[in-house]
């Protein structure tokens, strides 16, 4: 890299904006997977779309890769600056601009972190759905767009996209763009703000964001229930899916989760696959028959009601952190697919019978009333021939998903991860994206080496 970029930089944006600390570098480096990370030559915090500009122009100016970065809390190497140059972290771009509640409408910058946003909307009864799972504590709004982030409430209120009503961006060609409207439809020309939202970084840097937000509801119904098996708990799901039950949230996790989950935090859980039920309503009367409806299809496909106090969600949270705890020295071979909802038994019995005929560690769980499952394969990375049955494992599941019509990422992104099942799933499409791509960032400044093949 060019020195004039932290020289240029260090002037437009001040010392205290500028780093090439070691101990930044570093963190910048990463992100919460266990892919390989890079060190960029420099970290620059913005705090105004202003400074987005400024920065871009320089990165332009000496054709400098520059990536871009909220928490870092992504798990497909999304933000790893895998060409070195310039990231440019957005946590400090972590203001409310706006909340018109009367609009159900908010107007946020990138970084500020999503559980913080949604405690600031509380004394207005509103809530921005789409929780981003395990980290909604530290995920930022603007790493959630740039994903197409979702969660465990997507079931009933959809994925980010869902409740992005307009975006102010910078290109890559140095251009501010403000995408959408202030209204919930809109019939006039390409929809600019859908193109950006999960394109991780690589068009355009978002550096406000306007939020449809949802009133919240007047009364929770949380159930766990336990299966003998995981087809059994598969075909319940499916079956409730299907049934037209208005559920919030429809999570599961194997049998090997729920040992991990003894051993990490010492719950005495049986050892079973488990299914975690939301339902919303405006009260508990309105939702009465939904529970009911919802727990007699349970219990016809063979589940019994656990009963784990009045918030078993935490023992899901932990799910992840309980696997890689249980596998010290290992890491992590992941895969995020999404599929139609009759396949979930397949995919479920895929997934373990090739993990147990090689004698690997996997695990799986997630937001499975839509279809998406979590796949998490331990292995040694510096054992060879372990982790190539691993990555096999992970390929085969991803490949059989794929070519029955359902995507390798459901709500993780492409990143780095992904990248080698992008022609595989969208074929000559891949094509169309990269010329997208060349006419919002014409350098190739962007988060290169992201997303495609």
């Amino acid at each position: 890299m060019n020195s004039s970029v932290v020289t240029e930089l260090t002037s437009f944006m001040g010392e205290n904006a500028v780093s090439t600390s070691q101990s930044d570098l570093v963190l910048a480096s990463r992100d919460e997977s266990d892919l390989q990370a890079t060190l960029p030559e420099v970290v620059v915090w913005a705090e105004l779309t202003e400074d987005v500009l400024g920065i871009v122009a320089i990165c332009r100016k000496y054709k400098t890769p520059l990536t871009v970065r909220g928490a870092g809390s992504s798990l497909e190497g999304n933000p790893i600056p895998v060409r070195g140059g310039v990231v440019l972290d957005l946590t400090r771009m972590n203001k409310v601009l706006a909340i018109r509640p009367d609009d159900l409408l908010a107007t946020v910058q990138p970084g500020i972190v999503y559980d913080q946003l949604n405690e600031k909307l509380r004394p207005h009864a509103l809530f921005f759905p789409p929780s981003p799972g395990g980290s909604a504590d530290v995920a930022t709004v603007g790493g959630m767009v740039a994903n197409n982030a979702s969660g465990i409430y997507a079931l009933k209120y959809g994925g980010t996209k869902r409740h992005i009503l307009g975006l102010t961006v910078v290109t890559g060609a140095g251009e501010v763009i403000r995408t959408g409207h202030k209204c919930p439809k809109t019939s006039a020309g390409y929809d600019l703000t859908a193109l950006v939202c999960g394109s991780e970084g690589t068009l355009a840097i978002v550096t406000e964001v306007t939020l449809s937000l949802t009133g919240r509801p007047g009364a929770v119904h949380k159930a766990a229930y336990q299966f003998q098996n995981a087809e059994y708990c598969a075909r319940a799901i499916a079956t409730l899916v299907a049934s037209g039950v208005d559920l919030a949230a429809c999570e599961f996790i194997d049998s090997k989760c729920v040992y991990a989950l003894n051993q990490y935090k010492n719950y005495d859980l049986p050892e079973r696959p488990l299914l975690f039920l939301e339902i919303h309503g405006v009260s508990e009367a309105a939702m009465a028959d939904t529970v009911s409806m919802a727990q007699e299809l349970c219990l016809d496909h063979g589940g019994e009601v656990l009963d784990l106090g009045e918030d078993p969600w935490q023992v899901r949270h932990w799910a992840t952190r309980a696997v890689r705890a249980l596998h010290p020295g290992t890491s992590t071979i992941r895969c995020d697919v999404a599929f139609p909802i009759s396949m979930l038994p397949q995919v479920v019995a895929l997934a373990h019978q090739n993990a147990a005929a090689e004698q690997l560690n996997l695990y799986t769980f997630g937001h499975v009333g839509l279809g998406i499952l979590h796949v998490l394969i331990q292995a040694d990375p510096t054992n060879f021939e372990r982790w190539e049955a691993a990555d096999e494992v992970r390929n085969l599941i991803v490949e059989t998903v794929v070519d029955q019509g359902g995507t390798c990422s459901g709500e993780h992104g492409v990143g780095l991860g992904n990248r080698q099942y992008m022609k595989r799933e969208h074929g000559m499409a891949v094509d169309v994206m990269r010329r997208i791509k060349t006419a919002f960032d014409p350098d190739g400044i962007l988060n290169p080496g992201k997303i495609f093949p």
